[in-house]
């Protein structure tokens, strides 16, 4: 799979929420509820989170794979970084990287994690 995700994990249409909320404690406890093989690897990344990160997700896609995002503010009232793990349907990571937004929500650049 190279960097730019080959189009497996491209967009989330057609991608089916497993869970969806806004705090550490609640993204870590939803963690059991998820296929076994992926439990590990959402949980270790949703740990790496401190406790001003928001907006915690994890979809399936319609590929079989799954997209795990958390979101944290920026300094700069509106600005935001989403942070993103993209998990193989075998529960292998694919790819982890992070997007940065500023306030007007342009994206300013992608780092690969």
């Amino acid at each position: 799979m190279s960097k730019s995700g080959s189009g497996f994990f491209k967009g989330t249409r057609g991608a089916r929420t497993l869970y969806s909320g806004k705090t550490k404690s609640g993204a870590l406890s939803s963690v059991t509820s998820m296929p076994l093989s992926i439990q590990k690897s959402v949980k270790s990344f949703f740990k790496g989170s401190s406790n001003n990160y928001n907006h915690y997700s994890v979809q399936k896609t319609e590929k079989g794979g799954y997209l795990v995002k958390m979101e944290n503010p920026g300094r700069v009232p509106g600005s935001k970084a989403i942070y993103y793990k993209e998990i193989n349907s075998e529960g292998k990571t694919v790819r982890v990287y992070k997007e940065t937004y500023d306030p007007s929500g342009k994206l300013i650049h992608t780092k690969e994690k």
